[in-house]
């Protein structure tokens, strides 16, 4: 008897380990899938939280945080130093405006193909400058943006506007 009663709880336990095996195979399955797309979309990511750090530390009139995310060759539009010049812009603009709020009307981040080190951003910006509450200046910019992935991180290395 207990051979039989052996039996029987095999049997009745047996669909349900299959059962169990059926729901937890697609659940590993889509669990393994959303891992291995997170893990391809990490360069993006971090290349999308490296622009918006750049807009906010252009906000905050971070100098050191907007040099931080300068790349050791960045390339200024003036011939001279970039990151000298960047400080040098920074400063002026800062100088010129208590409030900075800077306006994001339609932007695109994308890692280059080919080269998955290097990206590219472009942007149509509004820039608007108040000394007070009320607005002074507001214009409107056409922003291209270089980048280089160095180790895990974004660094710019090319600003281009008009």
């Amino acid at each position: 008897m207990t051979t039989t009663a052996t039996r029987q709880r095999a049997t009745v336990t047996e669909p349900r380990r299959w059962r169990c095996v059926c729901l937890m195979l697609p659940l590993l399955l889509g669990a393994g899938l959303f891992f291995s797309a997170c893990s391809r979309t990490q360069p993006q990511a971090a290349l999308d939280a490296s622009v918006r750090k750049l807009q906010s530390a252009l906000e905050e009139k971070n100098i050191q945080g907007v040099l931080s995310l300068l790349d050791e060759d960045f390339a200024a539009p003036a011939p001279e130093d970039g990151r000298e010049w960047a400080r040098r812009t920074m400063l002026l603009m800062f100088s010129r405006y208590r409030n900075i709020r800077i306006m994001v009307l339609s932007s695109e981040n994308r890692i280059d193909a080919q080269a998955p080190d290097r990206a590219a951003s472009n942007a149509r910006v509004a820039l608007i400058g108040a000394e007070g509450l009320i607005p002074e200046n507001a214009r409107r910019f056409q922003v291209r943006l270089g980048w280089i992935k160095r180790d895990r991180d974004w660094k710019l290395t090319r600003m281009e506007w008009e």
